[in-house]
């Protein structure tokens, strides 16, 4: 049972950005799988890693295509990619300290920032990019 399912609604009109989309939906959906699964404290702190490795590749990549086409709105778009990182980070020391509510808070505070994030500035910047990459 997938916690996200993909749609074509997602998607941004920039074929990079939107796979790395689609991977980072499909870690999501492996960390609520182990969760829900009773997968231990050590697996799920993997699949945590990964999520923010991978949001850290991602964001380098949009933020060099930005760089590359002088996008307008670099700045803003950077500072919120700079946020999501730190509060990832602290959701993974967290977790890993105990001092987490959850798995379930983690995917909530996910998800929502995804989706926002894509529906607002990634697809401005899908936009933006159309013809010029």
């Amino acid at each position: 049972m997938a916690h996200l399912e993909w749609q074509p609604a997602f998607e941004v009109g920039h074929s990079r950005i939107d796979s790395d989309h689609q991977a980072l939906v499909g870690a999501m959906n492996q960390l609520y799988e182990a969760a829900h699964q009773g997968q231990d404290k050590e697996e799920i702190a993997k699949i945590l890693n990964f999520l923010r490795d991978y949001t850290v590749t991602h964001f380098a990549t949009e933020e060099t295509l930005m760089i590359r086409h002088n996008y307008p709105a670099a700045s803003d778009h950077f500072a919120a990619h700079a946020e999501l990182i730190l509060q990832v980070s602290d959701f993974i020391a967290d977790y890993r300290t105990g001092n987490i509510v959850g798995v379930d808070v983690m995917l909530g505070f996910l998800e929502t920032w995804l989706m926002n994030h894509i529906q607002g500035r990634d697809r401005d910047l899908g936009a933006y990019l159309q013809g010029r990459d």
